[in-house]
């Protein structure tokens, strides 16, 4: 019987590694209040392999917040390798326009009929299929292609929690102890909040979701809330409806990976991770600041954001009370930024910088910004009501932007300004700055700079 029960094993071991196409069931039918998220009546997508057709369920979810400029949300998730093409029909409306973004994957798409279109992608993303132009649209569709998972955890291994296809419901602080593996698998509908402290070595994982529907804002906690730990890593999951963070992480040496995040509160913010983290392949559509990059020796790379109308992209300080730096930001696709009235932290980079901390060695390249009708800068030290202000320290210093293509028009000017003599911002460098296509060769051209307060810029 063993003997039989292994064979079956290495059978299926062995289809699932030649299989390069996995698409998910849905289990909506299940959850407990599917009128959070259910089958999209927007769109239907099939995936095209090798003459194989499979449909891919298309999920839906509506706005939640007064602001919120989108109606709804649509998503589809799958994991793939070689080459897919992908067929996208659109059911409320006729097609007059059509564009998948980023900007960077250069997808061309053909218009099919009035209601379908086609394209291919040949490498793992996160794609927006668009029907509309400009800043705001009403439906949109958002495709998830993941890589195709090289470990799936044994379910019967003590140190592994395992989620099944299916509805689960684990309660608003659900704790991970150290040394265990969280699997999510695709097709499986988590509703709650994960939660450690003082723990090492925790993996979030899968091609599931973790969902935080139904919570308030205003009592909950984030959706994945690990403190004082270190080496920490999430990867491959969808988390969505998040009522504060979706990601909050102190401590050091974390890892987090192809983590799609859609929320709708002004308190949903993306991600704040400890010291000496790696955030990569990650997308972001939320409601309040997206990456916080607070923390040393932080590295962000080959991200998509989707900036909603509250909170930035790159959130630099509020209240650093501790001097931090050593940040890389590289090859990022700011697929749209949806800021529409003057707030302070209304800027694709932004800092208001209220607290003691010196900020400095900040490297960012390599950023394209679409749909962006607003600002790109607003770096000041400011006193603000999350910070505790000291009169005589504070201040941000030599940050370089290379190569940043901005797609859009600055509404508002930029701003670089300290407060006084004493919380200064000095030695930015901006290298190969360019505005729909145009190299920006004057700092007048898109930039107010406070003199007084405000020292050794430079536009190369």
């Amino acid at each position: 019987m063993s003997r039989n029960i292994n064979t079956i094993i290495v059978f299926l071991c062995g289809f699932l590694s030649h299989a390069q196409l996995i698409t998910y069931d849905s289990s909506l039918s299940k959850t407990a209040k599917n009128e959070f998220v259910f089958s999209s009546p927007y769109y239907k997508i099939s995936l095209i392999q090798n003459d194989l057709k499979k449909d891919c369920f298309v999920y839906g979810m509506n706005a939640m917040h007064v602001t919120n400029n989108s109606k709804s949300t649509s998503w589809s998730n799958f994991s793939f390798e070689g080459k897919v093409k992908v067929r996208v029909s659109i059911l409320y409306k006729k097609i007059k326009f059509a564009q998948v973004l980023p900007r960077k994957a250069t997808i061309n798409v053909t218009i099919i009929d009035n209601h379908t279109i086609e394209f291919e992608i040949s490498k793992p993303g996160q794609y927006s299929i668009e029907f509309e132009q400009g800043t705001f649209i009403e439906h949109p569709l958002l495709l998830f292609a993941n890589p195709l998972e090289v470990t799936i955890p044994n379910k019967l291994d003590k140190n592994v929690i395992y989620f099944e296809p299916g509805y689960h419901e684990i309660g608003d602080k659900f704790i991970i102890p150290s040394n265990t593996t969280v699997y999510i698998a695709g097709g499986a509908y988590v509703k709650g909040q994960f939660f450690a402290e003082n723990a090492e070595n925790i993996t979030i994982k899968g091609r599931g979701i973790l969902s935080g529907e139904d919570y308030n804002p205003r009592t909950h906690n984030h959706m994945i809330t690990i403190r004082d730990s270190k080496e920490i890593k999430i990867e491959g999951i969808t988390i969505i409806h998040a009522s504060r963070y979706m990601i909050s992480l102190s401590g050091s040496n974390h890892h987090l990976d192809n983590v799609k995040m859609m929320g709708w509160w002004f308190s949903t913010d993306g991600v704040s991770s400890g010291e000496n983290s790696l955030i990569e392949n990650c997308f972001f559509k939320v409601n309040d600041d997206a990456i916080k990059l607070y923390n040393s020796n932080t590295i962000v790379k080959k991200c998509v954001i989707w900036q909603l109308e509250n909170g930035a992209p790159f959130m630099i300080s509020w209240n650093g009370s501790r001097d931090f730096g050593n940040v890389k930001v590289q090859d990022v696709d700011v697929i749209r930024v949806e800021h529409h009235w003057d707030n302070e932290n209304l800027a694709v980079f932004c800092a208001v910088h209220g607290s003691k901390a010196h900020i400095s060695n900040f490297e960012i390249e390599d950023i394209r910004i679409d749909n962006s009708n607003w600002r790109m800068f607003h770096i000041v030290t400011r006193p603000n009501r999350w910070a505790n202000w000291n009169p005589s320290k504070g201040c941000i210093s030599d940050f370089t932007f290379k190569n940043i293509d901005y797609y859009g028009q600055q509404k508002i000017p930029s701003l670089l300004m300290g407060h006084d003599i004493n919380h200064p911002v000095f030695n930015f460098t901006f290298e190969n700055l360019k505005i729909n296509g145009q190299k920006v060769l004057n700092a007048k051209e898109f930039l107010i700079i406070d003199e007084s307060t405000t020292s050794s810029i430079v536009i190369q």
